[in-house]
């Protein structure tokens, strides 16, 4: 469903439709973990990021449901470290289409945008799990 590749190392991340989470090292092409992301059932990781990327990144994942996971320890085979989760989108909008929980990392500030298909474009402040402002979105004003 989803890839996405590491900016600095080999590391490859893939979720599919069924809450599965593969890292690989690509240079290697070989598999170094594979964990689920707890996802209700039905319900599909919509959305994979790093977060300090240039350091020790951790892996962000959100699902159609509107949860944020934030993830340590997930590049090999040890214990991945659930860090953080919240839920980020509690007013999701039924669609036949659904983008289900989408996002944006702002490293300087620790800031993540959230958006989807909701009335709100979020601003929250990772660390605190909190939102910090809301924008409407082009949803709320039906233009589309």
């Amino acid at each position: 469903m989803r890839l996405l590749f590491h900016q600095f190392e080999s590391r490859l991340i893939a979720v599919d439709e069924k809450d599965s989470v593969s890292v690989w090292d690509w240079a290697k092409g070989i598999k170094t973990n594979h964990f689920l992301n707890g996802n209700p059932t039905g319900t599909e990781t919509t959305e994979i990021k790093f977060l300090n990327e240039d350091d020790v990144a951790l892996l962000m994942t959100g699902s159609g449901k509107g949860v944020v996971r934030i993830y340590r320890n997930y590049e090999n085979g040890g214990e991945v470290e659930l860090v953080s989760s919240w839920r980020a989108l509690t007013d999701l909008l039924p669609s036949k289409k659904s983008s289900g929980l989408v996002a944006e990392w702002g490293q300087g500030r620790g800031t993540m945008l959230v958006g989807g298909d909701v009335r709100v474009i979020r601003v929250c402040d990772a660390p605190r799990e909190m939102c910090m402002s809301e924008y409407p979105s082009l949803v709320s004003s039906g233009m589309c």
